[in-house]
């Protein structure tokens, strides 16, 4: 599997002109994937840290795909976009129109490294069903993260549902899943999911 090293993916975010808010999230996602891989490996669980890497970081590149009004909602007042990254992105929201950050991540990507194109369009997908393991620890990382903060499923619940109007009967349909991979990854854990802000302050700490 041929995948982009570290500084490419580091890159890609200056190439692609994206906000440092979002910069920030994705490398904290990043974090958190890394150390729920390693775990997952120490119990013999089979998946690809370095693809786990790449998606961590990459989940999101192309999030402002889908953003109109940046920095309108009150969870990002703080956030800064200069002229030129707003206006790439516009002219970017024009070339590939109704379209998620997963869907151009796969069409940008998909003749260099075909196997990271499909696993992103599939990991922002909250429909997709059989996931990787690697798609799976990136996107039950991605909910475990609001901005740079470590948080629990309710609390992300509660700004996703704010951030993103859907049915009820959507949302539910949603966190009943997040739930079940929640449950399909500690499972093999010796640790629960209210400790992993402090396992990862734990690791950070001794890196």
């Amino acid at each position: 599997m041929i995948l982009p090293t570290p500084q490419q993916c580091l890159d890609y975010f200056a190439e692609y002109k994206v906000p440092d808010n979002i910069l920030h999230h994705c490398q904290r996602v990043q974090k958190v994937s890394l150390i729920l891989a390693e775990e997952l490996q120490k119990k013999n669980v089979p998946l690809n840290p370095e693809l786990v890497r790449c998606l961590g970081i990459l989940h999101d590149l192309f999030k402002m795909i889908t953003i109109k009004e940046f920095g309108k909602n009150h969870y990002h007042k703080d956030a800064k976009i200069t002229e030129e990254q707003q206006q790439f992105w516009t002219e970017m929201q024009e070339k590939y129109p109704n379209m998620y950050e997963g869907d151009v991540a796969s069409l940008i990507f998909k003749e260099q490294f075909p196997e990271l194109a499909v696993a992103l369009k599939n990991v922002s997908n909250p429909r997709h069903e059989d996931y990787t393991w690697e798609e799976r620890i990136v996107h039950y990382a991605d909910w475990r993260v609001l901005q740079e903060k470590i948080v629990l499923l309710e609390e992300r619940l509660k700004y996703l549902q704010e951030r993103y109007p859907r049915s009820p009967e959507v949302w539910e349909r949603y966190a009943q899943k997040i739930k079940k991979m929640e449950q399909t990854i500690f499972a093999y854990l010796d640790f629960p999911p209210e400790q992993l802000e402090q396992k990862v302050s734990q690791v950070s700490h001794g890196s």
